[in-house]
């Protein structure tokens, strides 16, 4: 169950080790998606009440930032003053809409935990489900071609 927060505590969020007070330090910034598409400004962290990792970050999203969504902040990282998600903005806008009431129920945590693909236990443990993807990328080459001509006396003073 994730829980809005104030207080400030210094312990590491996920495996890569972003700090929690950097976590806090989230609010009013920008989220952007992976391939750096804005998501909307994030209102609020919540922490989850066992392990006080700040969980998930509530976003104003949608065309005029009404719509508030709830994203994880599992893998998120500051990039300058925006703050990154491994995520596609398409998939955090189908994102289910649950009121922001200060609290998360498990029942919200467990539509968000499948929602996102993270695989969701009541006793706070989770693990990610990773996809491989393969992508086809134009590729533009370019060719050149060297002619060498020796130097004489009548090429040498063109």
């Amino acid at each position: 169950m994730a829980t809005y927060v104030a207080q400030m505590s210094h312990i590491h969020l996920g495996s890569d080790m972003t700090e929690v007070t950097e976590a806090y330090g989230f609010r009013g910034r920008t989220m952007i998606d992976r391939d750096g598409d804005k998501i909307g400004k994030i209102d609020d962290v919540y922490e989850d009440k066992q392990t006080g990792r700040p969980e998930w970050a509530l976003v104003n999203t949608g065309l005029f930032g009404t719509k508030k969504t709830f994203v994880p902040l599992q893998g998120a990282a500051p990039v300058g003053e925006d703050v990154r998600v491994p995520l596609e903005k398409e998939h955090v806008k189908d994102a289910p809409s649950i009121e922001a009431d200060g609290e998360l129920s498990e029942s919200e945590e467990r539509q968000l935990y499948t929602h996102y693909d993270v695989a969701y236990d009541a006793d706070g443990d989770y693990d990610v489900v990773t996809e491989e993807e393969q992508r086809t990328v134009p590729v533009r080459r370019e060719e050149g071609r060297v002619e060498r001509e020796p130097i004489t006396d009548a090429n040498a003073r063109s």
